[in-house]
Parts: structure tokens; sequence; C-alpha cells
């Protein structure tokens, strides 16, 4: 007979089998769909993408790296540019204002130039298998952190290799793929570090001032988070997490951590990752100032003509900017594409919405029986910490995307990708969340009260949100579905119905509805991938006549 409360602790097996074959056929799908974006979407089509080009040219052509100057952008040109849907022949090279950047991408990519003699296709590759270490990277860690849990770290992967504005940032030259493939390793690398202080004892309470335990990875996490810095800007984030993350488990969680061993052991990642930094920075010293290590004030003063916020706002107002800020960066998270330009469908991103709300709940639902201590949540402190670090870890995205848009108005989601990985956690959690009998009902309940009161609204206004209306109806359907799904694996209850559908045949067919019910998100948003660069792309930004 089954014991209930071993399917409490197995629900994640109801669902996946095999999770690494599961992840293996979800690399071949991504590799086939990244693949699509970076052959069908037009040359010089995706956001910067001649300026981070001409700065791998660059290097290619004259082995240094370049210098930013004034005029390296040219607004007027890029707008002639952008509306001509860049003809054959047209003038890119005058685009170089990324030269500004860190340059460890651009060294990796000028090989392949060579070799292929500058094929656009050929670097474009090269992104999108940048972006297939960060799916392999990303289960890996969540392996680590939730093992026996695969819902989470199957469905995780699944959420970063189908988001739409993921693949199409992979699948175009620039370097994201690299910085993320970065961000995500040394996550990973910290959590491993994190998995050993807290699962395994101390075996020597006096260990060797020259190799105390784990200090090997910590080299490794500054190295990593080093090269980060010589990728692109937004891995100064992490330092400070990181930093304070070892600090805190040293002395919190070691046994006779003090604060004072704390920072010694974080001073094992400052030190190597500042030390890969510092000739860079030397470098921007001399060339930009001693102010300006980083290049983006001289930045700030070279891309005359980009929309500042201030400017923004004083003509069309805090109400306008802020409509927009919310509406453009949801709407580019999920996939806006071109230069920000082509946009899917207002029923997608409808869609994708609603989507979005009912995973909201399901990150509720877990809170809630977090707090409340429920048995099938079986989370472990390392894994709350877990979990709290990768908050911290969001919250860092929001306020550099905020910092980002006090002086620019650059309301891209695609800025939230660096955080990827605790995004797609969290969107795991959710949507394992209502996949649970009650907490699916409850949310199908909730979004058949939204449903109704849609109805009633557009019975008053005599304006019927009807595609809406379609497709609340579908999930709220699919929501209440959800306790069906797992009828008859009780064998204490009584129930007729639960009885009946103890049945061998009728267990098979509930297991395949299982199956169904856990990748119908990950397969409509196959879908919708296979038909992005043919509806919206291609038509949208396409070569002109």
């Amino acid at each position: 007979m089954l014991d209930p409360r071993a399917e409490v602790r197995n629900f994640d097996k109801l669902y996946i089998r095999q999770p690494r074959w599961w992840v293996g056929a979800l690399l071949v799908v991504y590799a086939l769909l990244a693949t699509t974006y970076a052959l069908y979407t037009p040359r010089w089509q995706t956001p910067d993408e001649p300026a981070h080009f001409n700065y791998i040219q660059h290097i290619a052509t004259t082995y240094q790296l370049p210098v930013l100057q004034m005029g390296d952008y040219n607004q007027e040109l890029l707008t002639l540019l952008l509306n001509l849907r860049f003809p054959d022949g047209a003038p890119v090279q005058q685009l170089r204002y990324q030269s500004y950047q860190p340059p460890l991408y651009y060294l990796t990519a000028t090989p392949i130039y060579w070799v292929t003699g500058g094929s656009l296709l050929a670097l474009r590759l090269w992104g999108v298998l940048l972006g297939g270490g960060v799916l392999v990277l990303i289960y890996r860690t969540l392996e680590l952190v939730f093992p026996g849990k695969p819902l989470i770290s199957v469905s995780a992967t699944a959420f970063a290799a189908l988001l739409p504005m993921h693949l199409a940032v992979l699948a175009a030259v620039n370097n994201d793929g690299l910085a993320e493939l970065l961000v995500v390793g040394a996550l990973f690398v910290l959590l491993r570090w994190m998995h050993g202080q807290f699962y395994t004892p101390a075996q020597d309470p006096t260990p060797s001032i020259l190799h105390p335990p784990h200090r090997g990875q910590l080299l490794w996490l500054g190295c990593l988070l080093g090269l980060g810095l010589l990728t692109k800007v937004y891995a100064y984030a992490l330092i400070p997490i990181c930093f304070l993350t070892v600090i805190v488990v040293v002395w919190r969680w070691q046994p006779g951590g003090t604060l004072l061993k704390g920072v010694g052991s974080a001073l094992w990642v400052l030190i190597p990752a500042v030390g890969l930094a510092l000739p860079w920075w030397v470098r921007n010293w001399l060339l930009y100032g001693p102010w300006d290590l980083l290049g983006t004030a001289w930045h700030d003063q070279v891309v005359i003509g980009q929309p500042r916020t201030a400017t923004w706002i004083a003509t069309e107002g805090w109400s306008a900017y802020l409509e927009r800020a919310l509406s453009y960066t949801f709407r580019s998270f999920w996939g806006v594409f071109g230069w920000m330009s082509v946009f899917m469908d207002e029923r997608v991103y409808t869609a994708l919405l609603l989507f979005t709300g009912v995973l909201f709940l399901g990150l509720l639902w877990s809170l809630v029986r977090l707090i409340s201590g429920g048995q099938d949540l079986d989370m472990d402190g390392f894994q709350i910490g877990v979990l709290a670090l990768f908050g911290v870890t969001i919250a860092a995205v929001v306020a550099a995307y905020g910092w980002y848009n006090l002086k620019f108005v650059q309301h891209q989601g695609r800025y939230f990708l660096w955080g990827l990985l605790p995004i797609s956690t969290f969107v795991a959690l959710g949507w394992r969340e209502v996949l649970r009998p009650l907490q699916g009902l409850i949310t199908g309940i909730l979004a058949s009260v939204l449903m109704v009161s849609l109805t009633i609204i557009g019975w008053v206004s005599g304006a019927f949100a009807k595609w809406t209306l379609l497709i609340t109806g579908l999930m709220t359907c699919f929501l209440l579905s959800q306790p069906l799904l797992h009828l008859g694996r009780n064998p204490a209850s009584t129930h007729p119905l639960a009885r009946l559908a103890s049945r061998p045949a009728i267990q098979w067919t509930l297991a395949l509805g299982r199956s169904i019910a856990w990748l119908l998100p990950f397969g409509l948003l196959t879908l919708l991938n296979l038909l992005i660069p043919v509806l919206y792309i291609l038509p949208q930004v396409g070569p002109g006549e």
C-alpha cells in the first residue's frame, strides 16, 4: 500500500522522473530555438549589435582595445538606419559607442571572427553556446540546493531556456551571454561553498592557517567575480552580495566563527576579484580620468541624443513616465524584439500577465506554508538561506535597473536577465505550488472570481474583453482540475470516486495528465518562440523593399 506521507515527500516524482533526461531534451530544444533566432533575426536588428560587432572587429584588425571617443554615438544616423531597416552597405562601422565596455567577451569572440572572416552568424552562435552553459549551470545549481525536488530545478531551467527575450538576447552579438555565465557560475561556486559549511561538520577545531577548509572555493569565487568585472558592469553588484554572504555564513554557521573570521574569509574572494580587474581600472584611469574607472561617466557624455529621464519627465509628466515604465518593462522582460520596437500581439501579453499573476499566487502559497511549517515543503535552513540570498539578488537587480533609469529612459526588461537564476527559481516554486491539489483549487477559485468580475464589468460597460475572459476561463479550468489529477493517490480514502481512480489504467491516465499539466506553460512558450521570428520580427524589421 502507498504511504500518504511518502506521497507528500515524493510529490515531485509524481511529475518528473529521470530529470537529467528532461534537461538533455530541453537543451536540444533550446539550441534549435536559439539558432532559429540567430538565423531569422535580420542583420543588426538586435539592440546595439553593430557597436558590439565593431568592438570585436577593432580588436581583430588592430590587435588593440578600442577607446570611446566623441562622435562614436550618432543618434541621427542610428535613427535613419533603423527607419531604413539597415539596408545593405549601411555605414554601421560609425557606431562604436560600446567601446567603453570591459573587454573579456570581445576577446573571446575575436578568434571566431578570425576563423570565420567576421561572420555575424558565427558570432551569434557563440552567444547561443554561452547560453547553453548558463542553462547547465542553472540546473546544476538548483540540483545542488534542492536535491529530490526536480520540479524546481527542471522547471527553472525550462523557464530560463524558453523565455523569449532571453533567447533573443543570447542569439545576438553582445556581452550578456558571457556575463550571465560568469554570474551564474559565481553563484554556483558560492552555493557549493555554503553547502559545505552547512552540512559538513568541522573535522579539525584548529584548521591550518595556510589551508583552512573550502578556501580554494573562495578563491575560485573571487576569480569568477573578477572575470565578471572584466565582462559587464552589472557584475559589480554581485561583489557586495558575495562578500557579505561569506561573512555571515562564517560568522553564523562555522563552529567558533566570528565576525573577524568572516571578514578574513571574504577577503579571499575580494582580493582575486580586485586583482583581475585592477589593470582595466588603471587603463580607464589613464584614458577617462581618475574618477571614471569604468568609463561610464565619459560614455554618458558621448551618447548625445539618447533620451534622458529628467527631460522625458519634464516633457511628458510623472504619470505617463510611470505608466510607460511598468508596461514597457513587463513586455520587454517577456519579449520586445528588434531595437526594442517589435512587440508581440497584445493578446500574448495579456496571457503572460495572467500567467504571471498565477505564479505570484503560487509564491504566496509557498510562503504561507513555509511560515506555517508545512511538512510537504520540506526545506531546511540551507535552502531557506539560499532563497533569502536569491531574494537579495533580485533586489539588487531591481535597484541596478532603477539606478540606470534615473539617468536614461531604458525600460528594458532584458536588464533583469543577469538575475535569471533567482528569478527562474521563484517562477519554478510558484508553478510547483499551483500544481498541488489544494493550492491549485484555491487559485482556481480566485481566478473564477476574476472571470466573473470581468464578465460583470463587461456587461455593465458593454465592452467585453473577450480574449481576457477566454484566457482566464481556460486558466480557471486548468487550476480547478488539479485535485482531480491526484485522485486515488491516498489509499486511505473511502470516497467512491477515489476508489475508482485507484485502478491502474486510470492512474496511468492521471499520471499522463500530471505530466501534461506541468509541461503546459513550457510547451506554449516553445510554440510562441517558433512563431515570433516569422510573425513579428521579420514582418516588422525584415529587409525593406
